[in-house]
């Protein structure tokens, strides 16, 4: 490991760089063929992870035993045999062994996705809706309405228009998921096609640029601290149009 912004590169992937720094980091991978190979393995650690890792709530036993350690802590200082005090402090480290691994598996589960994974990803969540008939939640053509509704269900406020005179009015909304983070969807219509406006955080991600999948075509493209695809079955040159009055609108 030789090059210099290394550190900056990790920092990046874990989220804490915003602004500037951000997307000099960014400019800076897409240069540095070493940081470029390192966020790579990062996405595909992330990946493997978040595919296989399962979930367990903790015993009630786990508890109350926390909750009983913690009293201690507030507790007048006592005597306390020797042998006892090895049992503490082998319990307490055995809980700092504990704690650190879960650390560990947070931090590479919260590293960005791949841009396969974030293709794959969008696809499915607009085949889905679709599929399942939720494609919306909020049904409106008013952006005073579907722009409102998305406060406190995600963590972004996505720019919503209506571009009816241009052929794609707006229908309303929902909330979906992109490779595990909540995203904002703002539904469109073109005729008989739904296009749907995927807005989510930026983390570091590497977008994919366009894809295919499903027989649905996807162009992601970063804004600030937002990402963004929009998604349809309707041919490119269609697409591109709309996504061009969201970026002019959204700029």
């Amino acid at each position: 490991m030789n090059c210099p912004e290394l550190l900056r590169t990790q920092a990046f992937l874990d989220g804490e760089l915003t602004g500037d720094a951000a997307r000099e980091a960014e400019l800076h991978i897409a240069t540095c063929d070493e940081c470029r190979a390192f966020s790579a393995r990062a996405a595909e650690l992330s990946d493997a992870m978040r595919a296989n890792i399962t979930q367990h709530r903790a015993p009630q036993a786990l508890h109350n035993r926390i909750s009983a350690l913690l009293d201690k802590e507030d507790a007048p200082v006592a005597f306390i045999p020797r042998w006892r005090q090895r049992e503490f402090w082998t319990g307490a480290f055995s809980g700092i062994g504990a704690s650190a691994l879960a650390a560990a598996l947070t931090i590479f589960v919260m590293l960005p996705p791949s841009a396969e994974t974030l293709a794959q990803s969008v696809a499915d969540a607009h085949t889905n809706a679709l599929m399942s008939g939720k494609v919306i939640q909020v049904a409106s053509s008013s952006h005073h309405t579907v722009k409102p509704w998305f406060a406190g269900k995600v963590e972004v406020s996505p720019p919503v228009a209506d571009f009816a005179q241009q052929g794609f009015p707006l229908i309303g909304g929902r909330v979906d998921k992109v490779a595990g983070s909540r995203a904002a969807v703002v539904v469109y219509n073109h005729g008989r096609h739904e296009i749907d406006l995927f807005v989510w955080p930026d983390k570091g991600a590497r977008l994919p640029g366009e894809s295919t999948r499903h027989g649905y075509h996807a162009i992601f493209w970063k804004n600030g601290d937002l990402n963004f695809a929009a998604v349809c079955d309707m041919e490119g040159a269609e697409l591109h149009k709309f996504v061009n009055l969201v970026r002019t609108e959204s700029d």
